[in-house]
C-alpha cells in the first residue's frame, strides 16, 4: 500500500514527528494521527491549512463568513494535496492556538496498512481540560514509540 512520509512539528518546540500515513486516508485520519502521535486529547477544534485552502470538521454556522477556499474534512482528498501541496499547517485549539508545520518527505510504494511513527523528537504533550473550558498544556514523558504504534495499529484496525 502506499504510503506519504511526513514530518509534522509543533511550532516554538522541539517536538516533532515522522509518520507513515496510507495515501487513502482522509483529514479526519490526520487529525487523529497527530492527535495520537502528540498525546493532545482531542478537546478542541482544528483545522489545516493547505496551500490557503481551509480545510476543517466542521464550519462556523455563519457561511458568509467563510473563506472561499473551503473545504469540509470529508470532502477534501488528501492525496491530493499531499502530492501538490508539500506543506500544510494543522492548527489545535484556535483560542490558544497550537500550529504545527507537516512536511511531505517522500513516498513508500509498498508501505504500511496503518499508520506508523517512524522517527519522533521532543516529549509527549500532556492536556488537562480545566474547570474553565481552557487547558493547561505541559510536557510529559518521552515519546514511546511503541505504545504510540500500539494506539495507532488499534485505532485504524479496520
Amino acid at each position: 500500500m502506499k504510503n506519504y512520509v511526513i514530518k509534522v512539528t509543533l511550532n516554538n518546540t522541539d517536538c516533532s514527528r515522522t509518520l507513515a500515513i496510507p495515501a487513502d486516508y482522509g483529514f479526519g485520519e490526520l487529525n487523529d494521527i497527530i492527535q495520537i502521535a502528540f498525546g493532545w486529547e482531542n478537546y478542541f477544534y482544528h483545522e489545516f491549512d493547505a496551500g490557503g485552502t481551509l480545510i476543517a470538521d466542521d464550519a462556523n454556522e455563519d457561511f458568509d463568513l467563510l473563506p472561499e477556499k473551503f473545504r469540509y474534512e470529508f470532502e477534501a482528498n488528501l492525496e491530493f494535496f499531499l502530492m501538490n501541496v508539500k506543506h500544510m499547517t494543522y492548527t489545535y485549539d484556535i483560542e490558544q492556538p497550537w500550529v504545527h508545520e507537516i512536511e511531505v518527505e517522500g513516498v513508500l510504494e509498498e508501505g504500511f496498512e496503518r499508520p506508523v511513527l517512524l522517527e519522533s523528537s521532543g516529549r509527549m504533550i500532556v492536556e488537562k481540560l480545566l474547570d474553565d473550558d481552557t487547558t493547561s498544556v505541559t510536557f510529559g514523558d518521552a515519546v514511546n514509540k511503541d505504545l504510540i504504534n500500539a494506539i495507532l495499529s488499534e485505532t485504524f484496525d479496520y
